[in-house]
């Protein structure tokens, strides 16, 4: 898959996923307003913070086929303002929960609190499985199990909280009706925390040029190093979350056949993802270098062998 289908095809897919969870954070909010229960309004936070990371997701893929010194002002701000409503959105769910702790609510959610929170927990795990899928016909290396899903630890606090509270209505115990806030503010820790990391990872990417530099380098010498590879003409590296993804131009030589170049970028693209471990992904488009001019070249071919190779 050439460098701008692939780059299309992600941002196609991490739209799907903003969307979704989007509509999921939707339905749960509303859900936990018609039921009153704070621990599906505060999963509901929760999903909304899945969908600003997917959302910053989607704005490093739609600027993939920029230049690396354009102007990303509006991502920029968009991922502060994102940020900033996340930690609001937390700290205000947080305040809410405990003093509904503190006052002792005095009717338990209802069961489809209950029901909504199992049904999110199904819609999220399919766009995580979406998720994996895509990013595997890609060549993208997928999360590992269990990696980053502070989702569904907040989403089974928030189905036991909702469920023990029903459990207290049908024993007559309304005692237990304070475990559904008390989930509430469990959820709202996690939903402050992915607010935090969020908006330290803006914040830092002001001071990631020097890396950047450095890495860009390692990289070119890296892929320099592949036999096959007679020169690079560019190497591109942008933001992908935790990771980083790379766009790479390769010269070749020209005599080879078609399935030969395929070869060569195939290897310069498991070379940089096995000896960088924060390179998710690399995009490699191979061209013929010049044959007007006798060259130099490290791949081993025989047949056309001159006095100068």
């Amino acid at each position: 898959m050439k460098m701008d289908q692939r780059a299309v095809s992600a941002q196609r897919g991490a739209l799907v996923s903003v969307c979704g969870l989007l509509g999921l954070s939707l339905f749960k909010g509303a859900a936990g307003w018609l039921t009153g229960s704070k621990a599906l309004l505060a999963d509901a936070c929760q999903s909304a913070a899945d969908c600003a990371g997917s959302f910053a997701s989607y704005l490093g893929w739609r600027g993939a086929g920029k230049k690396r010194n354009d102007p990303r002002q509006a991502e920029f701000a968009a991922s502060i303002v994102l940020s900033a409503l996340l930690l609001v959105a937390g700290l205000e769910m947080g305040i809410s929960s405990v003093k509904a702790v503190a006052e002792g609510p005095e009717k338990a959610p209802g069961w489809g609190a209950v029901a909504a929170i199992a049904a999110g927990m199904a819609a999220r795990e399919g766009l995580v499985r979406y998720k994996r899928r895509r990013d595997t016909q890609l060549g993208i290396r997928p999360d590992r199990p269990g990696e980053n899903r502070s989702d569904i630890f907040a989403s089974l606090t928030a189905l036991v909280g909702a469920s023990a509270a029903m459990a207290g209505d049908v024993l007559e115990m309304p005692v237990l009706y304070v475990l559904d806030p008390a989930a509430g503010l469990v959820v709202s820790v996690f939903v402050l925390r992915m607010g935090y990391r969020l908006t330290a990872g803006v914040l830092r990417q002001s001071d990631r040029s020097a890396t950047g530099e450095v890495d860009t380098r390692m990289i070119l010498e890296a892929v320099q190093q592949i036999d096959g590879v007679v020169s690079v003409d560019e190497i591109r590296t942008r933001e992908h979350g935790h990771y980083i993804a790379v766009d790479a131009i390769i010269r070749v030589n020209p005599r080879i056949s078609v399935a030969e170049g395929h070869d060569i970028a195939q290897r310069v693209r498991r070379h940089l993802t096995k000896r960088f471990l924060h390179i998710a992904e690399a995009a490699v488009q191979v061209q013929p270098y010049d044959p007007g001019y006798p060259y130099k070249t490290n791949h081993l071919d025989e047949e056309w062998s001159t006095v100068l190779q």
